[in-house]
């Protein structure tokens, strides 16, 4: 995309934004989208924003805070990296598929052709055993008389009751201890905020000052960020993931983060072991704060 175009699209975001009475402040906590990125975009910088593949998805998202059409944004500048990958990836994978059936056909059919025993030791083998079964049936049916023993014993079964239902209870009783105690084994426990997916409570165990967070990729490359807002703010980590690899990054006890994920498909991420709660939106790029108590 130009950069005429898109400072003609930065000055409507612009105006809509002025329309709403919002301020730059007002839209970058609505998005979690840093404020240097929002100027840019309003200005149409384009040397400032993190090029054009994920600009047109802040361009998407921030449109569609203010209600407006800016043009349809068909993501036609994907990385070349990603498309060689793609065709990489598909070519490889259905010749491995046809080769992999191919191979498993070839070996069945030449197992039978070489030793056609086999094929009769299997056949002889299942009609034994529908003989054997059939004769076990007959025989369990010809018992059907019986005689009554001369000297009837009775037995107080409700010993053996009580003690059953003993039994049983603390078998439950057992269970409920395995169920709990496996529970506070948790590294974390991970609670939404009003029950946004992108908004995150993080509590650690006692005694525990911080804890992993690790970021995995789809079949996709993707830029993230981890930004520490408390008790300072600064950038704990960020860079590229290429894809089908991973990043880890600790994040310390009573402090807040956010992550930002320039692409989200096949994104997968987890705190201490829990899986991060998906998203609702259908977003790309995807922004999450992450307090940590």
């Amino acid at each position: 995309m130009s950069t005429k175009k898109y400072k003609e699209i930065g000055k409507r975001l612009q105006d809509a934004r002025i329309k709403k009475g919002w301020t730059l402040d007002d839209v970058q906590l609505k998005l979690q989208i840093s404020k240097r990125y929002l100027m840019a975009l309003e200005a149409g910088a384009t040397d400032d924003l993190p090029g054009d593949y994920y600009t047109q998805s802040l361009i998407k998202q921030y449109a569609n805070l203010l209600e407006i059409e800016v043009g349809p944004q068909s993501l036609k500048s994907e990385p070349n990296s990603i498309k060689e990958w793609r065709r990489e990836h598909a070519t490889i994978t259905s010749r491995s598929q046809r080769d992999a059936q191919q191979q498993k056909s070839s070996v069945l059919q030449g197992l039978i052709r070489q030793h056609p025993w086999v094929m009769g030791s299997v056949l002889v083998l299942v009609v034994w055993l529908l003989v054997w079964g059939a004769f076990n049936d007959m025989a369990s049916r010809s018992k059907s008389t019986f005689e009554v023993p001369k000297n009837i014993k009775v037995t107080n079964n409700t010993v053996k009751e009580s003690k059953s239902s003993t039994n049983s209870t603390s078998s439950v009783k057992n269970e409920e201890k395995a169920s709990s105690s496996s529970e506070s084994k948790k590294d974390v426990v991970i609670s939404k905020v009003d029950e946004n997916a992108d908004s995150l409570k993080v509590k650690l165990n006692s005694g525990d000052q911080k804890v992993d967070l690790l970021m995995k990729t789809g079949n996709e490359q993707s830029w993230n960020s981890i930004t520490a807002l408390k008790p300072t703010q600064s950038t704990t980590w960020q860079g590229v993931i290429k894809a089908n690899d991973s990043k880890s990054v600790s994040l310390q006890k009573d402090s807040t983060y956010t992550l930002k994920i320039g692409n989200s498909t096949g994104f997968e991420g987890t705190i201490g072991g829990e899986k991060l709660p998906k998203s609702q939106s259908n977003s790309i790029v995807r922004n999450i704060t992450i307090e940590v108590s």
